[in-house]
């Protein structure tokens, strides 16, 4: 996402009121009527073109205020919401899964929604595979079909039960309106009709507005009558926003969240579910980091102790080095992994990188295979992302240590993600992709080859472009049981051949960032009502809490 400049807009710290960012949005209309009850909220990031495609790169409001799910499945419990689903059901040695719709339900241009709008959705992504970001045809699905107008049966080839998780939280959009839209990759989808909580209205690069779905299906809901997200140039502009109490909600990753905001006042809250893992992906597609010798010598010289403490003040702890979250290691980690894990130790990194040979130079720093000097190596990060930025200084000062020179590269967020899925980055800071009760889903969209793709394409989320025949055997041996002893020894496999290769180096625990000033709304999602799991507003667990927000 570009961010853009107008000279004839006061600037954004200049407007006297949030009502007045939002009227400046509006290029020549007048606004409608102001909405009594607006949940706002500050992003640290600046918005791209605008574009309410769920398959594209949408703004804030698609995922989770316009298009809705069949079910959301809570990435901390595996608790599972019914949203267009009603119910679900696996049969034929679970090759065949029932999905019941909701009957009731609108588009929000007055259409009817049914089963063929799913039947519909999950075809079109066959047709379209460059959208299927679930890769959901790829593993094992056989036929989608309305069997009638409450009534979706999918059919699999293959046993793959975790890809309920996939499956459930694809977002399903209208037949009467895509079945014309020949190149859903890049359709800008202007003028959005989802089933969701809100309609779009007011679109700019600085802000974004939804309004209350007045025939929204789930009665009294939302409680709010309108959302509205601000872009900010990062984490600092954003965290002042919520202090001064302009907005009721941010996802921003603060230094020293006790002390730099909860300290400040009794409306000032956060609640940070840890949920997945950040790490330090390395692009096995170029040299030296296509070298598991060298992979492995980096992860030796992270201090991921330092990396922790300095980013998060010491409120998000380090990883495990198999990447698998706090929660889920006592079940899903082997004893085989504890003697592959990275271990901080400069003086073994250091040997360890002459040994696979990068010899050093009279100064210091390493030397290629070939003789030749080792160029500086970018990290590459968020604009504007304070704990990205002090993670990636960190790991810099770590790997000078042992003859490694790097940079930060910070990029806005088309520059960041399309980097680091298209291959064209040495070294990026990134979040696991792929969460659930347990670490398949992290293990099998990192590291899959569906998942990965040819450097200058786009990869869904193998951005380091590692696969392993031993890995995606076992990844296929997990899904295709619902053994419990079977997918131990299948998560065992998976566990040990990420650590023996090593295409990431996990960093700390990734949690959710989600910062709450309470003084006009209340319904947030908290570790006592974890009815999400920490998710951001712009993702499908983000519409629980705008449809659960209310005015205090």
């Amino acid at each position: 996402m570009q961010r853009t400049h107008n000279a004839a807009r006061p600037a954004l710290s200049r407007l006297r009121s949030l009502s007045l960012l939002l009227a400046a949005a509006v290029s020549g209309t007048a606004l409608a009527a102001e909405p009594q009850t607006t949940f706002n909220i500050a992003v640290p990031n600046t918005f791209g073109p605008k574009n309410y495609n769920p398959y594209g790169a949408h703004v804030a409001p698609t995922n989770s205020g316009i298009y809705e799910s069949l079910f959301y499945v809570n990435g901390l419990n595996g608790k599972v919401t019914n949203v267009l689903g009603t119910k679900y059901a696996w049969s034929n040695g679970n090759k065949t899964l029932t999905v019941n719709t909701r009957p009731g339900v609108k588009w929000s241009d007055g259409k009817a929604f049914s089963a063929a709008d799913v039947a519909f959705t999950m075809n079109y992504l066959k047709a379209n595979p460059a959208i299927d970001g679930g890769a959901l045809w790829k593993n094992g699905i056989e036929s989608v079909k309305a069997t009638n107008a409450s009534t979706v049966v999918i059919t699999f080839s293959k046993v793959n039960v975790p890809l309920l998780t996939s499956i459930a939280q694809t977002l399903i959009v209208p037949e009467h309106l895509w079945a014309s839209v020949k190149d859903p990759a890049t359709f800008t989808n202007e003028s959005p009709v989802g089933t969701g909580p809100f309609l779009a209205e007011t679109y700019s690069t600085q802000a974004i507005r939804v309004l209350k779905n007045p025939n929204y299906w789930m009665k009294g809901r939302p409680y709010v009558d309108a959302v509205a997200w601000f872009s900010l140039s990062g984490n600092e502009p954003a965290l002042l926003k919520m202090l001064k109490g302009e907005t009721d909600y941010g996802y921003i990753a603060i230094p020293d969240p006790n002390k730099d905001y909860t300290a400040k006042g009794a409306d000032f809250s956060y609640w940070w579910p840890v949920n997945s893992v950040n790490a330090l992906y390395l692009n096995t597609t170029k040299a030296p980091f296509n070298d598991v010798g060298f992979r492995r010598a980096v992860a030796q010289a992270i201090d991921t102790k330092e990396v922790a403490d300095k980013a998060y003040a010491g409120v998000v702890p380090p990883a495990d080095p198999s990447g698998i979250i706090p929660g889920q290691l006592k079940v899903w980690k082997p004893a085989a992994a504890n003697a592959l894990g990275a271990k901080f130790d400069v003086a073994a990194a250091d040997a360890a990188l002459t040994a696979a040979g990068y010899k050093k130079d009279a100064g210091g720093m390493r030397l290629g295979k070939d003789g030749a000097a080792l160029p500086s190596f970018k990290i590459l990060v968020g604009a504007g992302w304070t704990d990205y930025i002090t993670i990636a200084q960190v790991v810099g000062e770590n790997l000078k240590k042992v003859g490694i020179a790097t940079s930060i590269d910070q990029q806005q967020w088309s520059g960041y993600s399309g980097g680091l899925q298209t291959g064209v980055y040495d070294m990026g800071v990134s979040w696991g992709w792929g969460s659930g009760p347990t670490p398949y889903n992290l293990y099998w969209q990192s590291f899959a080859p569906e998942f990965s793709a040819a450097v200058g394409k786009t990869a869904a989320s193998n951005l380091s472009r590692f696969s392993d025949p031993t890995l995606s055997a076992a990844i296929d041996a997990f899904s295709a049981t619902s053994d419990a002893k079977a997918q131990k020894a299948a998560m065992s496999t998976m566990v040990v051949q990420v650590l023996k290769n090593q295409p990431w180096v996990p960093l700390t625990a990734r949690t959710s960032f989600n910062v709450y000033n309470t003084a006009k709304l209340t319904g947030f999602p908290t570790a006592e009502n974890p009815y999400n799991d920490g998710s951001n507003s712009d993702l499908v667990g983000g519409r629980l809490m705008l449809i659960n927000v209310k005015p205090k």
